[in-house]
């Protein structure tokens, strides 16, 4: 743990740049943060006060703290594999100074008792802020009443993935889902059918017996994605699936939505990154990931549906093994890799591989996640939010040299990628966190007040 000081919190004046204040961006303007660390004014022609530390952007942009919606930190229980001192380091080099985790590795968070436990390991560590969601199980059916507002939702895995098998009887999802909203809490979903994966991995042979995106096929997300929305609407549950990778599973969401359903949904850098062709070819199994990523068809498509915004979020799903582990055979390497050291530059590099505006691109790893998440005081450049801000100069480009990532495992699938947007500096409420590579003054983080279900902004 870091015995150093915390870095100061300074008045400061930033100006010349071009800011993003979570929904667009606006020329001309100057922004002021203040001694408590919050935002105090954004305007045009702001003069410098006597106490204030000027920051002369000299055309670099100006962001708010990026929000990660989906991460696995994976501690306590696996800080081998990750742990909130080097992911919280990984996430401000990511420009992330929010991450909202989930524990899925034992002991899962069915408690307000486990979630405090949790907090007090790992708030000392953390360098960011966090949110911590609940696990939607049998065992955390008593406590959901305690947890709702002191976590953004609770998490159910309608297939199996690492560290969960995945509900498959029909009752039981539905009642889960009931005691959910009757908490008035909101669910977040992992969807793959597990009947359907068994089917297609029954059928296999030879070299496509390995090939993860015929075992995980799109039938698998959108059945599943198909009977999570059925139980939410039947049992009046709000519905957030996560990770969608294939356009017509979004088609479902989008329908739903239509109905007046409050179902929305999120996806990842690498569903719009990559191919199942990609993934297959790629050594290491290193893009091996739960869900499978699928056909140039629905990475073009969920691109589209992040220009139109339907998403309301882009989480990376950082959920990073040892490389020893993911050179194992196939059967025997875990799915999922790291990419929250990594999430602004993934933005500019599917807005530029992809044609996808930054604006939306932005808002769904700023303003989106906040408002679907309730997270108080993120995600926006307005007076009175947490002065989370990011400089970058965007248009700096640079090779990704995994042995230099902050986060625990050294390895990327993006190693090698040339991308742009790296951070310069990221400040967390007020206090420069990251600057240069460098990490000055000891973890500041602390959980993000949860504003309630009922009360979040509404689409």
């Amino acid at each position: 743990m870091d015995t150093s000081e915390p870095a100061p919190v300074l008045p400061r004046l930033f100006r010349g740049g071009l800011v993003f204040d979570g929904e667009r961006f606006r020329a001309g303007v100057d922004l002021r943060t203040d001694a408590a660390g919050r935002v105090a004014e954004v305007g045009p022609g702001l003069r410098p006060a006597a106490d204030e530390v000027v920051v002369d952007l000299d055309g670099r942009w100006l962001l708010p703290g990026l929000v990660d919606c989906h991460v696995h930190f994976r501690e306590p229980g696996l800080e081998r594999k990750e742990g909130y001192d080097t992911g919280s380091r990984g996430a401000l080099h990511g420009g992330v100074t929010t991450v909202c985790e989930i524990q899925n590795n034992p002991p899962l968070l069915t408690s307000v008792a486990l979630l405090e436990a949790k907090f007090a390991q790992v708030g000392p560590k953390s360098r960011v802020d966090f949110a911590c969601y609940g696990s939607l199980v049998e065992e955390a059916l008593p406590h959901l009443g305690d947890l709702a507002g002191r976590v953004p939702a609770v998490k159910c895995f309608l297939g199996c993935s690492t560290g969960a098998g995945g509900v498959d009887d029909p009752a039981t999802l539905r009642r889960w889902f009931a005691a959910a909203a009757a908490a008035g809490l909101p669910i977040v979903a992992h969807c793959e059918d597990n009947a359907v994966m068994q089917r297609a991995a029954a059928e296999l042979s030879g070299i496509d017996a390995e090939r993860h995106d015929l075992r995980r096929p799109v039938e698998a997300e959108v059945e599943s994605v198909r009977t999570a929305i059925a139980a939410a609407a039947e049992v009046g549950a709000r519905l957030h699936v996560f990770h969608v990778s294939t356009d017509d599973a979004m088609s479902l969401v989008a329908e739903a939505r239509a109905a007046g359903l409050p179902v929305t949904a999120s996806t990842a850098p690498h569903y719009l990154s990559w191919t199942a062709d990609d993934a297959a070819a790629m050594p290491q199994h290193r893009l091996k990931v739960n869900p499978s990523i699928k056909s140039a068809r629905h990475r073009d498509g969920l691109a589209r549906r992040v220009e139109r915004g339907e998403f309301v979020a882009i989480g990376t799903d950082h959920a990073p093994h040892p490389l020893t582990e993911k050179t194992r055979d196939y059967a025997h390497a875990p799915s999922g890799f790291p990419s929250v050291d990594l999430l602004l530059p993934l933005v500019f590099d599917v807005h530029d591989r992809r044609g996808v505006p930054l604006e939306p691109l932005l808002a769904s790893v700023t303003s989106g996640p906040v408002d679907e998440f309730g997270l108080r005081g993120k995600g926006r450049l307005v007076a009175g939010a947490d002065a989370d801000l990011v400089v970058v100069s965007p248009h700096c480009e640079r090779l990704v040299d995994e042995a230099a990532l902050p986060s625990r495992s050294k390895w990327s699938p993006y190693h090698g990628r040339r991308l742009r947007g790296f951070p310069e500096r990221v400040f967390l409420r007020g206090r420069e966190v990251f600057r240069d590579g460098a990490f000055p003054g000891a973890p500041t983080g602390r959980p993000v007040p949860i504003v309630p279900a009922a009360e979040r902004v509404a689409e």
